[in-house]
């Protein structure tokens, strides 16, 4: 054959591979087919920390999972905001948990993307040494402290604390540390105190050199960490998809919050017949199957946040009001003191807001899609056997 022809058939047999390969990714990437589904279902990543703040993420991932009635929600690890910020402008994310005031400072430097819902309260603490002797934020005068983020709630807390311990603007350093390593930071001395969403205040509190001086339920009520945030191009592109997400997000905190002993689908006890299939999440012996524990497995999974499930157990019992999942709704108010703080500090200066450049809730906020619809999480096939008061129960319903 001539030089010419082998060339030819070469380029036609990459083409066609590569157009296979496209394909491929193409399906992976923006649908997900469900065993017996005839279908192809849609398909969206949503990017999160591994912190408790965003537990309604794995739960609303895994309930996605399990369910042919739902699009599939990937649930996408990151453990600093930064990744997920660049990732969002990128083009590569369109849904994330984000501090809130940082969903704010993005949307006014030009990325365009919407708080459409909450995803959690409070959830948040201040932990000093354990054999230290502070036993107030007085004490904490002259020192370091940890926070999460510059644009976070949390250093918000931190100003509305000096305000209140008549604190100067030198009194306080803070440091911008990534919330999964602030345990450890602790440990080796590099600052005094840091604030965090959990399970990083607990994980100083269970490994015995760190204590909690403050929670936030206890100094700023239904204190709110991070938002659930798409960007403005899928709400264009597929505002059902959207309105869906938030529907799963508000059941998940709802059955966390308020459901019943009922295990859901893909959760099998120990010793069941489910309980050999690798897909399901076991629940131990003793370990408890109430909403919170079973989030507490499945969160606990390797790909979501790849932790200690006494760890997350700890969390969400020691008190179990330590984070809540329920009053996810926007409130204008919530945000209103928020911005007011994010203002003070400066979050805005590359572009103040002003009677000629105003910038508020609608802006940064859309509540529409909330109370939409009713998302249900399927229960698992032998939570009836558990619970033969509910043998007839097909699935748990959270209302709208």
């Amino acid at each position: 054959m001539a030089p010419f022809g082998k060339i030819l058939i070469a380029l036609v047999t990459v083409t066609v591979l590569h157009a296979h390969f496209n394909l491929g990714m193409l399906r992976s990437n923006s649908a997900s087919a469900r065993p017996g589904e005839a279908a192809v279902g849609k398909s969206l990543r949503v990017g999160h920390l591994p912190v408790t703040c965003h537990l309604t993420c794995p739960v609303t991932s895994w309930v996605s999972r399990h369910s042919p009635d739902h699009s599939d929600f990937v649930s996408w690890r990151y453990t600093n905001f930064p990744a997920m910020t660049e990732d969002i402008d990128a083009g590569n994310l369109d849904a994330a948990f984000i501090l809130a005031p940082l969903a704010m400072v993005m949307q006014r430097q030009g990325t365009p993307v919407k708080i459409v819902h909450l995803g959690h309260r409070d959830g948040t603490a201040i932990v000093v040494p354990t054999q230290s002797t502070y036993q107030t934020f007085a004490d904490l005068r002259g020192k370091r402290i940890a926070i999460p983020h510059r644009y976070s709630n949390q250093r918000i807390l931190i100003e509305k604390l000096k305000d209140q311990f008549q604190f100067s603007d030198d009194d306080i350093t803070l440091i911008d540390y990534p919330p999964p390593e602030m345990p450890a930071g602790l440990q080796a001395g590099q600052f005094d105190a840091y604030i965090v969403g959990e399970p990083f205040a607990a994980k100083a509190e269970m490994d015995g050199f760190g204590r909690v001086l403050y929670f936030t339920k206890d100094i700023w009520p239904n204190f709110i960490s991070c938002a659930l945030v798409v960007t403005e191009r899928l709400i264009e592109r597929d505002p059902d998809l959207v309105r869906e997400l938030v529907q799963g997000i508000s059941a998940s905190g709802k059955w966390l919050d308020e459901g019943d002993d009922q295990l859901i689908a893909g959760m099998a006890p120990l010793g069941s017949q489910r309980s050999r299939d690798a897909a399901s999440t076991v629940i131990p012996e003793g370990f408890g199957h109430s909403p919170r524990m079973q989030a507490a497995l499945i969160a606990a999974r390797q790909e979501y946040y790849n932790q200690d499930p006494e760890l997350l157990k700890f969390v969400l019992t020691r008190p179990p009001d330590r984070v809540r999942y329920s009053q996810l709704d926007l409130a204008r108010e919530d945000f209103v003191e928020i911005q007011r703080y994010a203002e003070r500090l400066g979050f805005f200066s590359f572009r103040p807001v002003t009677a000629a450049d105003p910038f508020g809730f609608d802006d940064y906020a859309d509540p529409t899609f909330e109370k939409s619809g009713v998302w249900t999480l399927p229960l698992a096939e032998d939570a009836a056997e558990l619970h033969p008061l509910n043998r007839d129960a097909a699935r748990w319903q959270a209302q709208p």
